[in-house]
């Protein structure tokens, strides 16, 4: 008897301990669902954020490239971001005129102040994200915010082109010019061979090399950096031979023969690929003294031509003065004067 009564306690005492194990197992499992189904949730509105923010930046990037026009910027930002939101799949990205504020000469933006010839916009950007678990706590969802701001400002350093025009010459956006200076009469007594410089020390490229711009790997373009300030000296005995190799014929590279080529040959000066080789920039420069390849200049800023035609016999290189924005530069918001060469980065 006292053997049946001591089993029917163990048996009740076991019963009752699995059942409060089953009951936190319950709650456990409630626990870890409910863990699961917020990470599900907040896995969401992360990469929700992330792909607002890389509509922002390239928002204001494509805005930047039209500044300081607003009204251009404006559209090109609210195209980009609506070609996004045609994608299939993905959230929807909100963004209308009145979340993109633009920045002027004198105005601080992410602690720059922007110089004389430097613009600034500023893209924000919402994207509304439904809750799939968590509704089941009351929240049905949320938007989240992201912003971008791009900077476009004028170029205070490029890899050279070894050619030189006079920075006192006028010139107008898309007018033609002649390029070789030094054999005009605009810049007559001005010595060395047409108006050519030597590679900037310590450049591993050849003259001719950097004049025709062709299959230079990224270390030789950084080796013929220069800027602003910087002085160059004449290349002196270059032929009409090294000039018309470089720009017109050379076995298919010369830069006319590649820029009739491939995704090139339907460029025009009004709508044309970033890399298109008939865009040369040369250093717009100040006449400092001397002769020979002691001729000096100094650099007051970069210009942007495209390269329309060369004329050997006539010893003439022609291209037309263009506002271009070069991909992966930094602008230096210093500058004083504008010479139709920017670029664009994104600050914020």
């Amino acid at each position: 008897m006292v053997t049946m009564q001591r089993r029917t306690r163990t048996s009740i005492l076991a019963r009752a301990r699995w059942g409060v194990i089953g009951a936190w197992v319950a709650i456990a499992f409630v626990a870890l669902a409910g863990a699961a189904a917020m990470a599900f949730d907040i896995g969401q509105l992360i990469l929700a954020a992330q792909h607002c923010q890389n509509v922002a930046d390239s928002a204001a990037l494509a805005a930047g490239q039209s500044l300081p026009d607003e009204t251009a910027a404006t559209n090109a930002a609210l195209a980009l971001v609506e070609a996004n939101n045609n994608e299939p799949g993905g959230w929807t990205i909100n963004c209308s005129s009145s979340d993109i504020q633009f920045y002027g000469p004198g105005e601080t933006i992410n602690g720059t102040t922007l110089g004389p010839w430097s613009t600034a916009v500023r893209v924000d950007t919402h994207a509304p994200v439904a809750y799939t678990f968590a509704r089941a706590l009351g929240l049905e969802g949320t938007t989240v915010h992201r912003h971008a701001t791009a900077m476009r400002g004028p170029v205070d350093g490029v890899p050279i082109c070894t050619m030189w025009v006079s920075a006192e010459t006028d010139y107008n956006f898309n007018q033609e010019t002649q390029l070789l200076m030094a054999d005009g009469p605009h810049c007559a007594g001005i010595p060395g061979a047409f108006g050519f410089l030597e590679s900037p020390e310590g450049c591993t490229v050849a003259w001719d090399a950097l004049l025709q711009g062709y299959g230079l790997t990224r270390a030789e373009i950084e080796s013929a950096f220069v800027r602003t300030g910087d002085t160059v000296y004449a290349k002196t005995g270059v032929s009409v031979g090294h000039f018309v190799q470089a720009f017109e014929r050379d076995q298919g590279r010369a830069r006319l023969e590649r820029a009739a080529t491939g995704d090139w040959a339907d460029d025009t000066i009004y709508d044309y690929e970033p890399d298109n080789p008939r865009i040369i920039l040369v250093p717009m420069v100040t006449y400092l003294g001397d002769t020979g390849t002691n001729a000096a200049f100094r650099i007051e800023k970069f210009g942007a031509f495209w390269l329309e035609r060369v004329n050997g016999g006539q010893k003439e290189i022609t291209g037309r003065f263009i506002e271009y924005d070069l991909p992966g530069a930094d602008p230096d918001s210093s500058l004083t004067s504008s010479s139709g060469l920017f670029a664009i980065k994104l600050v914020e």
